[in-house]
């Protein structure tokens, strides 16, 4: 039976289990032992995201990272990063349960919507949000990677273009 629950303090061998998997499943390379401390980190001391993960009895089989953002219209979003499921338990429920506990967070939490974007290739994600009656918006996505941050400061603050 899958149940999810909010990540708490001693759930990093959980989270890094799964994380590994999330990492090899999008072909990102081995995990950084330095990065997965620092996100465990975050997550134990509940700074800046939140996470939900999925069991199936003992076994961490998903998990969802989480923020709350505004302003979102007249109140807040529960912003959902990333949602993961182990490609093994694929196809059990544990997707739906995630966006399931993530949705009642946002209305616990008196939530005007609940936000989250898909890469535009990712045709098995978009096929699942599809499945479960999720509503599209259209939105366009900006991303500096962090090898660029420095350049791309930079240029925000050379005199030359006052336009915005």
């Amino acid at each position: 039976m899958i149940e999810t629950r909010p990540y708490r303090p001693g759930d990093g061998a959980a989270f890094e289990t799964l994380y590994h998997g999330y990492l090899k499943h999008y072909q990102l390379g081995p995990p950084d032992g330095a990065e997965t401390a620092q996100l465990t980190g975050l997550l134990d001391q509940g700074r800046h995201m939140s996470c939900l993960i999925a069991y199936d009895g003992e076994r961490p089989v998903g998990f969802a990272t989480w923020a709350l953002t505004f302003p979102a219209g007249r109140g807040t979003a529960l912003f959902m990063k990333e949602l993961f499921v182990d490609p093994q338990a694929r196809g059990q429920g544990v997707g739906r349960h995630l966006m399931a506990g993530l949705a009642g967070i946002a209305e616990a939490e008196g939530c005007v919507r609940f936000d989250w974007q898909t890469d535009g290739d990712n045709a098995g994600a978009q096929a699942f949000y599809d499945a479960i009656g999720a509503p599209h918006c259209d939105k366009r996505s900006f991303r500096v990677p962090a090898e660029a941050l420095a350049a791309f400061r930079a240029g925000l603050t050379r005199p030359s273009d006052h336009r915005s």
